[in-house]
């Protein structure tokens, strides 16, 4: 990391202000060489020019950051142009032909990790705010940059070392005249340690949900009330409505959110039995986007007995994560077609607007999203379930040595986590998806 790096901390586009931010050893070099300050007083703005050959490229102010007190934890500055991309363009151009590299995606932000500014899960959360879509993505994007996750991973790391230390010192000093230690005692810090990691991992989720959406498919054969339900949803009229079957040929989707949650609601062709080659097609399509959802919503006229179309699209989706919906409520519920589902439904009416709401958060509650929680991603939480197995099979051991082989192993999935080990190509991956000048 001794290369001086630089990249536009704003988008390059026609605007009031454009910022190039750059970190590394040539810092003041830079401000004496292209804005003309010898020695620039850290956290002070000044109004000069940055010029390039000795010609005046644009009006600036620049604020200089002395390491460790920076983003980064090296030196670094920040030029603020005006919002000119030709303006820009030349300005980097002349500070890589000075030497500097052009940053990488996420490159400012793994330095700062590297150098010990934030952890791992702190780095990471730091994408995440800038891309969340959602109050409730953004909160929590925010928590998890403030420490929420990471600094209980800390706490419970420090006891595993302290109960780490004390079972190797009565290894190193058992033959001396000191009491050893008593393995019933371990065992109940442990036990102790797995309770408030199983209450912890129980508030944990997937932060995908949170941050890419949840996409919801619904699903059913013609006329039995798609469109309308999918308009509902959305609190708008999006699909077109008719009582003549097949109206919807192809799919139509749109975004809502639910509770916080961005959702991608897709309304799919009638699924029937057809000769026609563009009905067809659009059936395959809604047998490809029932597959890849997240939540199908099998929509079945409740008014009626169930028809061969809905049995063979029940074949499809029982093994999907669904939701079968009995619409026309307001018709009267078919006792045998509510008996088919064992009553493993949810009845609506889309006429009077009746379980609508309900319906949104019975979708949450499948994905286990109903109760609020502290979102994560796969990876952590993959992790701190591996910690809590380690430890499970630690307390079951009678030897303190073999005890103690897995605590470490508890702690070496705790110290991925919070980045205290890291492999060389999961920093790749994380930091690759951050926006340039990160």
């Amino acid at each position: 990391m001794n290369n001086t790096i630089v990249a536009p901390a704003t988008p390059v586009l026609k605007s009031a202000i454009s910022i190039l931010r750059l970190s590394g050893l040539n810092c003041i070099d830079i401000a004496n060489r292209f804005l003309h300050i010898k020695n620039p007083k850290p956290r002070y703005a000044y109004r000069t020019s940055f010029y390039v050959n000795d010609k005046e490229l644009d009006d600036v102010v620049a604020i200089y950051y002395k390491g460790p007190r920076s983003y980064t934890g090296e030196d670094m500055l920040e030029i603020f142009f005006h919002g000119n991309p030709i303006i820009i363009e030349k300005a980097i151009e002349a500070l890589v032909d000075y030497g500097c590299s052009f940053a990488s995606p996420g490159e400012f932000t793994k330095r700062a990790f590297l150098n010990g500014k934030m952890t791992l899960d702190e780095a990471s959360s730091v994408e995440l705010l800038i891309n969340a879509n959602t109050e409730k993505a953004v909160e929590n994007a925010l928590n998890m940059l403030k420490g929420k996750f990471s600094s209980f991973i800390e706490e419970l790391r420090k006891e595993f070392i302290r109960i780490i230390a004390n079972i190797e010192a009565d290894i190193e000093f058992g033959y001396e005249d000191i009491e050893p230690l008593d393995i019933n005692e371990i065992k109940k810090e442990i036990n102790n340690l797995i309770y408030k990691l199983e209450e912890f991992y129980k508030k944990l989720k997937e932060q995908s949900y949170l941050y890419d959406g949840i996409k919801i498919a619904i699903v059913g054969k013609p006329n039995v009330g798609k469109s309308s339900l999918f308009n509902a949803l959305l609190q708008k009229r999006r699909a077109i409505v008719s009582d003549i079957p097949g109206t919807t040929r192809d799919y139509i989707e749109d975004r809502l959110e639910i509770n916080g949650f961005p959702v991608k609601l897709v309304d799919t062709a009638g699924i029937r039995k057809t000769d026609d080659p563009i009905e067809k097609e659009g059936i395959n399509i809604a047998i490809e986007h029932m597959k890849e959802a997240n939540v199908v919503l099998f929509m079945v006229d409740g008014s009626k007995e169930l028809e061969e179309e809905d049995y063979f699209i029940y074949d499809i989706v029982k093994s999907l994560n669904t939701l079968v919906v009995l619409n026309k409520s307001d018709l009267g519920i078919n006792s045998k077609t509510l008996d088919f589902f064992k009553n493993n439904a949810i009845i609506i009416s889309i006429r009077n607007q009746e379980n609508v709401e309900h319906l949104k958060n019975k979708v949450l509650y499948m994905l286990d999203l109903a109760e609020d929680g502290i979102y994560v991603s796969k990876r952590n939480k993959f992790l701190v379930a591996k910690a809590l197995g380690s430890l499970k099979e630690a307390v079951l051991q009678d030897k303190t040595e073999v005890m103690m082989l897995y605590i470490r192993e508890a702690l070496d999935y705790l110290e991925e986590i919070l980045g205290l080990i890291t492999d060389e190509n999961v920093l790749d991956e994380i930091f690759s998806t951050f926006c340039i000048g990160k």
